[in-house]
């Protein structure tokens, strides 16, 4: 029996929906009906006004029964933040932040090394700068990154763009699966990338106005 990895990327927008909302509950009831064994998740706060001063990556690690790891992007007097979470079923046995080169708002990969039954393997998430010339650098700043790890490799995030290859990452979902906005979907921004030691089964983008971003989930088996 193939061992399934099931992962999510999700720019959650801070729980921010489509009606102008903070609700974080929604989006954790996204998370739950689709029980991903990982998550990377974008736009997550901590203790900040806007989102009622909640720790988003520990509050939906905590009800979904996940082990987290948060990385701030920003920060306010070291305390209000707001940045990347991965959230795993398994234990993460090595974590690292990587900042991104950028003039603009600060970009950076977190690393997360996931001990998965179907064997360990990194999972980098990122968000990508809004700047063209900007977003090339941070990308191939990403590709020095994977080169340097060896065994299985997934990145996820939100890429800003639809037009980013990763040669080290060849396998991803071959249809277009548009993702923002949420309401009318018509750019893949977010995006999968796994090395070739993966083969994806199944790709699609689960309708949900929790975000102003679709979440995209992929299912992966080892290639051999």
């Amino acid at each position: 029996m193939e061992r399934v990895v099931r992962l999510f990327t999700y720019n959650i927008h801070h729980g921010k929906g489509v009606d102008g909302k903070v609700r974080l509950r929604r989006v954790a009831a996204v998370l739950q009906r689709h029980n991903p064994d990982a998550i990377a998740l974008q736009e997550v706060d901590r203790h900040l006004p806007r989102s009622y001063l909640r720790h988003q990556a520990r509050a939906l690690a905590r009800h979904l029964g996940m082990y987290f790891v948060f990385t701030p992007t920003l920060s306010w007097l070291g305390i209000c933040q707001y940045g990347l979470a991965i959230l795993s079923r398994y234990p993460i046995s090595e974590h690292q932040y990587y900042p991104l080169p950028g003039a603009h708002e600060p970009r950076g990969l977190q690393s997360a090394s996931l001990d998965h039954d179907a064997g360990t393997f990194f999972l980098l998430n990122t968000h990508l700068g809004l700047n063209y010339q900007e977003r090339e650098k941070q990308a191939e700043a990403i590709r020095e990154i994977i080169r340097s790890l060896s065994g299985p490799v997934v990145l996820a995030g939100d890429m800003n763009t639809e037009r980013l290859t990763f040669p080290e990452l060849p396998v991803t979902p071959p249809d277009h699966l548009p993702t923002f906005p949420s309401y009318r979907p018509r750019f893949g921004l977010d995006r999968i990338f796994a090395s070739r030691h993966w083969r994806i089964i199944r790709a699609f983008t689960p309708s949900t106005g929790a975000s102003d971003h679709l979440p995209l989930l992929v299912e992966l088996v080892p290639a051999n």
